[in-house]
């Protein structure tokens, strides 16, 4: 194997694992929260406010796809997102600011 593919290999083992802990968390802190009367829900954060950055993230794939075409070492940016997405979302999991006391 190739060194860039031992390192996507690694990495994405990684990020797998990261994202699978943190979904384990974030199913027991639902499972936990499911009845309780007092939780808070934060309603400023809708989809509207994220508009320009949905807006970027669709011109930032669509320049990938093209520079793919153009310069073949960008085949590789499409699996490198791909890896640290899964990681980033782990990582949400564990910022989920939830009361202790639920996951006792």
């Amino acid at each position: 194997m190739s060194t860039i593919e031992l390192v996507f290999l690694f990495s994405a083992v990684a990020a797998t694992a990261l994202f699978v802990v943190g979904y384990a968390r974030g199913a027991k802190t639902a499972m936990a929260t499911y009845d309780t009367a007092g939780m808070e829900i934060d309603e400023h954060g809708d989809v509207q406010s994220f508009g320009w950055q949905i807006a970027a993230a669709v011109v930032a794939a669509s320049a990938i796809i093209g520079l793919v075409g153009v310069f073949p070492a960008f085949i590789y940016v499409g699996p490198a997102l791909a890896i640290v997405t899964a990681a980033v979302n782990g990582i949400a999991f564990f910022m989920e600011r939830t009361s202790v006391k639920a996951l006792d």
